[in-house]
């Protein structure tokens, strides 16, 4: 009597443990509003033109909801689009664009919060580019060919330059993959996303 009592109260504890994990997730919340500004880079200059990377900033936090630590091990960009720089996202740390994700841990109920650029690249006027960077701010160099970058949320209207360089509807999704150290195994989320 005592051996099924033993199996019965081992098969309970099985289940109890299966179920907790089944219910460990990670937690996305997107921020409505952005506290980062648009940024412009330029990549290369012509006799009548500028060949420009716009990035273009989103905010959002992730939350560890499992009962373990886990670790995001990377993360790329999937969108659509002829000069969208697909797979490629930038993170802001410590007010320049660095790399993409890479082996961030978070312990359980753990929340981070990323602020991100996608980037795109148009073709302007030397004539719009001067005029854009009268307004603007320099920001950092990039890149070992010390591309500049510079902060151009301070111009005016920026909502409508956006509209007008960037023709595509910028939609996809930052797909991340995550380690469980609990459970040794890898998982991957998507994180739907529109620019």
């Amino acid at each position: 009597m005592n051996c099924y009592l033993i199996v019965l109260l081992a098969l309970s504890f099985l289940a109890v443990s299966c179920g907790t994990h089944k219910q460990g997730k990670i937690q996305v919340d997107l921020n409505q509003e952005v506290s980062i500004p648009v940024k412009l880079l330029i990549y290369n200059t012509d006799k009548d033109s500028t060949l420009i990377r716009l990035y273009i900033p989103i905010e959002f936090d992730l939350i560890n909801k499992f009962n373990s630590k886990v670790r995001l091990s990377s993360g790329y960009l999937s969108l659509k689009g002829g000069n969208v720089q697909s797979g490629s996202i930038s993170l802001l740390i410590d007010n320049k664009l660095g790399l993409t994700f890479r082996n961030l841990k978070f312990d359980t109920n753990e929340k981070k919060h990323f602020k991100a650029y996608t980037s795109y690249k148009i073709m302007i006027p030397n004539i719009e580019k001067e005029q854009i960077l009268k307004d603007a701010e320099f920001a950092q160099h990039r890149f070992s060919s010390k591309k500049e970058v510079y902060n151009i949320g301070m111009i005016k209207d920026v909502p409508s330059f956006l509209l007008e360089k960037v023709p595509d509807s910028l939609k996809g999704f930052i797909r991340m993959e995550f380690y469980n150290t609990s459970t040794q195994k890898n998982f991957a989320k998507n994180i739907p996303v529109a620019f």
